[in-house]
């Protein structure tokens, strides 16, 4: 998970990419396409998770107006 930046219309906009890696046999297929896959976390890794998110929303912040709005 990271901060990211996206041009768009000749503008740099924020946003933060996520990306999980899952085994085989660890997610569903969806109608119409995609997978689908739950993560299940302690409460611990759930705040380090968090932590994670809000250190990848705040670089993306800094680059510019958010990617969607």
């Amino acid at each position: 998970m990271r901060g990211a930046a996206f041009p768009v219309g000749g503008i740099e906009r924020g946003g933060v990419c996520l990306t999980l890696q899952v085994p085989d046999g660890l997610f569903a297929a969806i109608s119409g396409g995609g997978v689908s896959a739950t993560l299940l976390l302690t409460p611990s890794e759930a705040r380090g998770f968090a932590a994670w998110l809000d250190a990848a929303a705040e670089a993306a912040d800094a680059v510019g107006p958010p990617l969607y709005e």
